[in-house]
């Protein structure tokens, strides 16, 4: 009967509350919520998403959040790939540039990405304020 329970409760759970960490349903799945994390300038919800929940203490991560947001005062009206290298087995590396229409501001992040065909894993990221550092990774 407690196994017909932690089942009934865990079906409750909402489809996010059982997402894994840094693994995306596909590729439109994970290019949605970087762009949509990213333009909100959301970068607590970016980095505990794609790997850093165990990695930060909240206080860093809430640092970090309040860092990125002074850096980057303003929301991202464009975004878009630059670049993006395909390698063997459905590894790629990539890099989106992030501005605002009507501020100078450029936010450049790298993803080194895994397709199993499956589902999209991100493997490593980087949110830079440095194109060369973002593009020496391709």
């Amino acid at each position: 009967m407690r196994k017909f329970l932690a089942a009934a409760l865990i079906a409750l759970l909402p489809a996010t509350a059982l997402a894994q960490d840094s693994v995306f349903s596909s590729y439109e799945a994970y290019e949605r919520f970087v762009d949509t994390v990213i333009k909100q300038r959301d970068f607590k919800q970016l980095i505990t998403r794609l790997g850093g929940r165990d990695e930060y203490t909240p206080e860093q991560l809430q640092s970090a959040q309040q860092q990125l947001a002074a850096i980057y005062p303003h929301g991202f009206t464009g975004g878009s790939v630059a670049a993006r290298k395909e390698l063997m087995n459905g590894f790629k590396k990539e890099v989106r540039i992030y501005w605002n229409e009507d501020v100078l501001n450029y936010c450049y992040y790298y993803a080194f990405i895994h397709d199993r065909g499956d589902s999209i894993v991100v493997l490593k990221f980087d949110l830079n304020t440095n194109s060369d550092v973002v593009f020496g990774k391709l």
